[in-house]
C-alpha cells in the first residue's frame, strides 16, 4: 500500500475586518465578524490594534466561534495597547459554514477612540483551484 497523493491545490484565502470602538452593538456579547465556508481550516492570522482603546479600565477582544468563544485567542487581546498579536492556530476544521465571532469587552468609562483589524488566513479542505502532478 502506498500513500495516495492529492494533486489538488489552492491558494490561501485571506479575510479581514476592521472594528472601531463605536462598531460594537453590545460590549460583552460575541458578535458575528467573519463568515467562513464549511471545511475551512485557519492556518494563520492576527489582530492588530491600530488605535488603542481609551476606555478607563480595560478593553479586550476574544475571537472564536459559536462553540468556543476564544478558540483563536488563548488569552484575551488587550485593546488598550497598540500592536500586533498572532492568533492561536488550533488546526480545527469548521465542519459547517459559520461566522467567527468577536467578543469585545470593556470596563470603566466607555471608550471614545479605538480601532483594531482582524486578519485570518485559511484553506477549504476538499476544494481545488488547480492541480499539481
Amino acid at each position: 500500500m502506498a500513500i495516495k497523493k492529492n494533486s489538488g491545490r489552492q491558494e490561501l484565502i485571506v479575510a479581514h475586518l476592521t472594528i472601531g470602538f463605536a462598531d460594537i452593538a453590545a460590549y460583552g456579547t460575541a458578535e458575528p465578524a467573519i463568515d467562513l465556508p464549511g471545511n475551512a481550516v485557519l492556518v494563520g492570522g492576527d489582530v492588530t490594534v491600530t488605535t488603542a482603546w481609551n476606555s478607563a479600565t480595560t478593553a479586550t477582544l476574544k475571537l472564536g466561534d459559536a462553540t468556543d468563544d476564544d478558540r483563536y485567542t488563548a488569552v484575551a487581546i488587550d485593546l488598550k495597547t497598540a500592536g500586533r498579536t498572532a492568533l492561536t492556530i488550533t488546526g480545527f476544521k469548521h465542519p459547517v459554514a459559520e461566522a467567527l465571532k468577536a467578543l469585545v469587552a470593556q470596563s470603566g468609562a466607555a471608550a471614545t477612540a479605538g480601532s483594531a483589524r482582524i486578519t485570518i488566513q485559511y484553506f477549504v479542505e476538499g476544494r481545488s483551484a488547480f492541480s499539481q502532478g
